[in-house]
């Protein structure tokens, strides 16, 4: 087993979004990551952190997986 430990690509931390580099790099990483074989892909509730994996998630066809209790209050 192969875990991947990944953080969001570049921030807008007052959207709780990405810029347009940080979308680019999501792109880019799901592109790179859809080629590894992926089972599953877990996410904080952030949305920084969604919508990075989200690409990786539509690259792969893998649903993704919110875990809540992967945030900070």
């Amino acid at each position: 087993m192969r875990l991947y430990i990944v953080r969001h690509g570049d921030p807008d931390y007052e959207r709780d979004d990405l810029t347009e580099e940080g979308l680019r790099e999501a792109q880019a990483l799901g592109e790179f990551l859809s080629r590894d074989g992926l089972e599953e892909i877990h996410s904080s509730p952030l949305g920084r952190a969604m919508r990075t994996a989200s690409y990786t998630a539509r690259a792969t066809g893998l649903p993704l997986v919110v875990e809540d209790w992967a945030t900070s209050t």
